[in-house]
C-alpha cells in the first residue's frame, strides 16, 4: 500500500494522534450545533434549517474512520471507533429530548411533518445511504473532489433522525421514536459497508486479501457488519411492504367509495390506511341533490335513496375486513348545475368529472 494511501486512512482516524484533545472539542461543538440546529428546524417545520443541519453533523467522519479501521484489519480501533458513534448518537436523542423539554413546547400540539418524515423508513432509504458512503469515502481518499463533500453530507440523514427520536420520545410516541432510530441504523451500516468498499478498491486490497490476522479481523468486522445490515434490512422491508399495501388498500377503498356512491357525486378528501395499527380514517364530501334544501329532515333522510340502502360500513368491511377501525369523517352539502337565466336547475356533475375536464 502506498505511502499516500496509509496518510489518508490514518487521517480519518481524527481521534488519534497529538492533536486529538482539540478534535474532540470540535466534534463536540459541531455535534451539539448540529442538534440545535435539527431540532429546531423540525419544531419550525423548516426543511432549509434541517439540511443545514446535516451540513455541520461531524458524525460522518468517525463512521467513516470506523470502515477505514476495519479494512486495515485494526479491530481495536473500528471498535472504540464504532463506541464513539454509538454514545455520540445516544447523546443526540437526550440533547433533542431536553431541548424540547426545556423550550416547555405543548405535547398537545400537532407533531410537525419534519419530524414525521423521518419515521417512515424504506429500502429506498437503505440505496441512498449506500451511495452516500460511497461518495464520502471517495472525497476522503480524492481530497481534489473536496466540492462533493456537501452533497454527500445532504444525501444521507445522520443527525435528524436522531434528533427526531427525541422530540418523538418527549411526545411520547416511542413506536414513532424507534422508526426514526431505525433509520439513522440504517445509513450507519450502509455507510460503513459502501465505504469499507471503496476503501479496498482504491488503497487496501493488499491488505483486506492478504494473509494473516488482519484479514481476519476484516472478514470478522465485515461479516458483523452484514449481520447488523441484514437485520436492518428485515426492519425495513416490513415497513416497505406496510407502506405497499397501505397504499395500495388506499387505492381499492377509493375506487369503492366511488363505486357505491355512482351516480351521486362523492369528493373523497382523505384516506389514510395504517396497516401494522389495522386502522382506517376516511374524510368525505356528499353531494345532497339541489331541492335537499327545500326539506327539512334528518340528514340521513336526505341522502340518495341508493346510499341509504347500501351503507358505506359494509363497503369498507369488504374491503379492510373485520376488526379494522374504520373513522369516517363526512360532510354534506348541496350540488347543483344551473344555466344562468332560465328555471332549469339539476344535478351537479361529479367532481372528478369537472376535474378531468379542467
Amino acid at each position: 500500500m502506498s505511502v499516500r494511501s496509509f496518510s489518508t486512512t490514518r487521517d480519518i482516524l481524527r481521534f488519534e494522534g497529538k492533536d486529538k484533545a482539540a478534535y474532540w472539542r470540535r466534534f463536540a461543538m459541531l455535534l451539539t450545533l448540529s442538534v440545535v440546529i435539527a431540532t429546531m428546524g423540525m419544531l419550525r417545520n423548516s426543511g432549509a434549517v434541517v439540511i443545514a443541519a446535516m451540513l455541520v453533523a461531524p458524525l460522518m467522519t468517525p463512521i467513516l474512520g470506523v470502515a477505514a479501521a476495519m479494512v486495515m484489519g485494526w479491530l481495536k480501533r473500528a471498535l472504540t471507533l464504532a463506541l464513539i458513534v454509538c454514545c455520540a448518537a445516544v447523546l443526540c436523542v437526550l440533547m433533542a429530548w431536553f431541548m424540547v423539554y426545556a423550550a416547555d413546547v405543548p405535547r398537545g400540539v400537532l407533531i410537525p411533518d419534519q419530524v414525521l418524515a423521518r419515521t417512515d423508513p424504506g429500502t429506498e432509504d437503505l440505496i441512498v445511504a449506500l451511495a452516500a458512503g460511497v461518495a464520502g469515502a471517495y472525497v476522503q481518499v480524492n481530497r481534489s473532489e473536496l466540492s462533493l463533500l456537501p452533497g454527500a453530507a445532504i444525501g444521507v440523514s445522520l443527525v435528524p433522525p436522531l434528533s427526531a427520536s427525541g422530540i418523538l420520545l418527549y411526545f411520547g410516541e416511542p413506536a414513532e421514536a424507534y422508526e426514526a432510530g431505525l433509520l439513522f441504523a440504517t445509513n450507519l451500516g450502509a455507510i460503513i459497508l459502501s465505504a469499507c468498499a471503496v476503501y479496498i478498491v482504491y488503497a487496501a486490497r493488499s491488505v483486506a486479501f492478504g494473509k494473516g490476522r488482519r484479514k481476519l479481523n476484516f472478514t470478522a468486522s465485515v461479516f458483523v457488519t452484514l449481520a447488523f445490515l441484514a437485520v436492518v434490512v428485515i426492519q425495513l422491508g416490513k415497513s416497505t411492504y406496510n407502506r405497499y399495501l397501505e397504499t395500495r388498500t388506499e387505492a381499492e377503498v377509493a375506487q369503492a367509495i366511488r363505486d357505491w356512491a355512482d351516480p351521486v357525486s362523492v369528493e373523497i378528501i382523505r384516506i389514510d390506511v395504517n396497516a401494522k395499527r389495522k386502522q382506517a380514517e376516511v374524510w368525505l364530501i356528499v353531494d345532497l341533490p339541489a331541492e335537499a334544501q327545500f326539506k327539512v329532515s334528518s340528514v340521513a333522510g336526505l341522502l340518495p335513496e341508493q346510499l341509504r340502502e347500501n351503507p358505506l360500513v359494509d363497503v369498507l368491511q369488504a374491503e379492510l375486513g373485520p376488526g379494522y377501525l374504520a373513522i369516517i369523517r363526512y360532510q354534506t352539502r348541496i350540488g347543483a348545475q344551473i344555466i344562468l337565466g332560465t328555471e332549469n336547475v339539476q344535478q351537479a356533475p361529479d367532481v372528478e368529472e369537472i376535474t378531468e375536464d379542467n
